[in-house]
This record gives C-alpha cells, sequence and structure tokens, in this order.
C-alpha cells in the first residue's frame, strides 16, 4: 500500500494488477482479515465491503465463481512456485492490456518544463587512465557484430522468411544444444546457446507466423524437443497484420514482420530452485534479454532485420496464447524480415581520430553496410 499525491491511501492488487482507493474503513476490514486461516462472511460487520474486497483481489474468496475463481487460482500459483511477493506485484502492475502506444518525442533541453538528456560519454574522475592496446577480433563473430543493426522500424510487407531462415532461427536461439540428466524421472538439463540462470531456461517462444512459404499462417509454439511447430491457432481469416499491430500497442513499423516471436517464461521452472527469491524475476527478465540479443546476431548473419520491443501487451497475448497468469507470462517480443526501404534507420557517424589511430567507416549511401575495420599498419 502507498499514498498518491491527494494523500489518498492506495493498496495494491497482484492478483488483479491494479490499484485500489481504500477508505479507512476499508483498510482496518482488510488488516483484520488474516493471512493464513479463511474469515466466515457471515460474522463480518460489513459483508458488502469485504465483497468488494475480495472483487478487487484484496482478499480471496473461498468460493465463488468467475473472476473469484480466477482470483483464488492465481493466489494458489502465487504460493505453490514460490513467487517473491515484490517481484509478483511488479509483474502485475507493469503488464498492458489495449495500450495504444505513441512516438516518444525527443526531449529538447530547451524545454522549461524538461530536463536535458544526460552526457552519451559517461566521464568520471580517476586516479590514472590507461590507453588501451589497439582491440583485436578477427572472424566471423566479429563480423557478424559489427553488422547487427539497430532495431528495424519497417519490414517489407510481401518480403517473406524463408522455411530455413525460420528454422535455423529457432534452433540457435530457443534449440536445445543437448541435455543432461541430473535426476532420472526429475529434472533434465538443457544446453542453449544463451545462458540462464540456474541452467533453467524458463523461456518459450510463440510465433506467429505471417508469411513463411511452407507454413500456414498462424500461431504456433516451438517444441525444442523435437523442433518442430505446433499449431495452436490457424487464426483463418484474421488480417495478422492488423492483429500483431493490435498486440504490439500499434506499433505499426514492427506490425508487418512475416513473423513475430512471442516470448513466454514458465515461471516455475526457474522459482522452484529459488523460491521466493529477491532476484528471481530478476534473472527471468535476464534470460529473455540474452535470447533478444542472440535472435539480433543470427538475424544479421543471415542478412535480416530484426527488433526487440517490451512495449506490447502481455495480457492481450496472454489471452491469445491460453496462458495462465503466474504459471506462464509474456515478457518480450521480437520480430524479423526484410528491411523496408527507406529502413528508417538511424545513421550513425563513423568513429574518427581516435588517439590509437583506429577508424570505423560505412560504406558511402548505404545505412546497412559496413567497412571491415584493418587495424592500422605498424612502421617496421
Amino acid at each position: 500500500m502507498r499514498s498518491d499525491d491527494a494523500g489518498r491511501l492506495i493498496a495494491l492488487s497482484a492478483l488483479a494488477g491494479q490499484e485500489l482507493v481504500l477508505t479507512m474503513t476499508e483498510l482496518a476490514m482488510l488488516l483484520a482479515v488474516p493471512e493464513d486461516a479463511w474469515v466466515d462472511v457471515s460474522t463480518a460487520r460489513d459483508a458488502a465491503g469485504l465483497a468488494r474486497l475480495a472483487t478487487s483481489g484484496l482478499v480471496v474468496s473461498e468460493s465463488g465463481d468467475g473472476q473469484l475463481a480466477e482470483y483464488r487460482r492465481r493466489e494458489a500459483q502465487l504460493r505453490a512456485p514460490a513467487w517473491n511477493r515484490n517481484a509478483a506485484v511488479f509483474h502485475a502492475m507493469t503488464r498492458w492490456s489495449g495500450v495504444r502506444s505513441s512516438p516518444t518525442p525527443v526531449r529538447q533541453s530547451r524545454d522549461p518544463d524538461r530536463w536535458p538528456p544526460p552526457k552519451h560519454f559517461h566521464d568520471r574522475p580517476v586516479i590514472q587512465s590507461t590507453r588501451l592496446p589497439v582491440p583485436g577480433g578477427h572472424g566471423d563473430l566479429y563480423e557478424v557484430l559489427g553488422q547487427r543493426r539497430t532495431t528495424v522500424r519497417g519490414f517489407a510487407p510481401e518480403a517473406a522468411v524463408s522455411l530455413d531462415q525460420l528454422s535455423t532461427i529457432l534452433h540457435w536461439v530457443w534449440g536445445c544444444h543437448g541435455t543432461r540428466v541430473i535426476s532420472p524421472g526429475e529434472l533434465t538439463l538443457v544446453r542453449k546457446t544463451s545462458p540462464s540462470g540456474g541452467a533453467q531456461h524458463p523461456t518459450e517462444v510463440y510465433p506467429l507466423v505471417r508469411n513463411v512459404p511452407g507454413v500456414e499462417p498462424g500461431l504456433y509454439h516451438y517444441d525444442v524437443e523435437h523442433h518442430a511447430l505446433g499449431l495452436l491457432d490457424g487464426l483463418a481469416g484474421q488480417d495478422l497484420i492488423e492483429l500483431n499491430n493490435g498486440l504490439l500497442a500499434d506499433q505499426s513499423h514492427f506490425a508487418s514482420a512475416p513473423v513475430v516471436f512471442y516470448v513466454t517464461c514458465r515461471f516455475a521452472r526457474t522459482f522452484w530452485k529459488y523460491p521466493r527469491h529477491a532476484k528471481a524475476f530478476k534473472v527471468v527478465l535476464f534470460d529473455a534479454a540474452h535470447l533478444s540479443q542472440t535472435l539480433q546476431l543470427v538475424c544479421a548473419q543471415m542478412q535480416l532485420g530484426s527488433f526487440v520491443t517490451a512495449a506490447f501487451n502481455e495480457v492481450d497475448v496472454d489471452r491469445l496464447l491460453g496462458v495462465q497468469e503466474f504459471t506462464e507470462g509474456s515478457l518480450l517480443a521480437l520480430g524479423c524480415g526484410h528491411p523496408a526501404n527507406p529502413t528508417h534507420e538511424p545513421v550513425y557517424e563513423p568513429v574518427v581520430g581516435s588517439p590509437d589511430g583506429r577508424t570505423f567507416k560505412r560504406l558511402r549511401g548505404s545505412a546497412r553496410s559496413w567497412r571491415k575495420w584493418v587495424p592500422p599498419a605498424r612502421p617496421r
């Protein structure tokens, strides 16, 4: 609970994912309800007040259908995989449903109502500074890192992603590359290309395929064990660009991607190992972030554009996927395809005149191509 600017008492419900303004009477009523025992409503002085608290998700009702039953399920799920209560509130209160985003204007320092942005390079007072040698790094990995583009905003609607490309992406980003049985019949670890907290790999991916020849348009689950796509919903007759646009909070520059990957987490996979741990949910978010970088590198290798966004309607995605709150939930949306022309990518100035003489030069006339960096020749 907290108070707002008007001094009102605000209660946060993790079960409902919403705020509720409380009166002092309701606060006293709420504090009188024990956490580990049921209270007979017939003996309460204000049964209607308790009913309001129940429908708002601040207390749990032992009976009742619809939303009351859903709150009971969520409360049981919060206990079963041992969610940390602070993480549960953060997760519930930061999810979107039906949000329509708008472009964020660049803040201008001359605007008296805005503060100036921090400097792009961070200078700290130091005791001494040590110049580093010219960085090494030659080979495929460094080439791909240099080719990795910023978020692509705009995809060619008619340009498909091939089935081979989709298979490659799924295998190298989310696929299994080995298993290790820890406890037969109980715990098996899987090896993937990205790190995961406690080696649990709780993330799942659901491709929404719009334009991949050989794959029927629709919503799929990637079956990691068999490297296969399982169709969940053919979405017959639906405009998948429009569907993606709604799920992605009206970010229309992403909606025409041939395939969008909605990444979820099976929370119990991590929380069974770290029950009620204050860092467990943060680790889950790290896992999703690692995967997004791996996707962008794999796409760069195949000359595909990609994007990753957290600004999407998680509640609406979860409803489409048919997953249950606090059991499994969406964390990120990613996508790939062939960039539209123009790509709307920002053009960055090359790094020139560094103290050691190294330069990174962009090919003229191209916002996407980079000249291979060669270390300056050493005098003989």
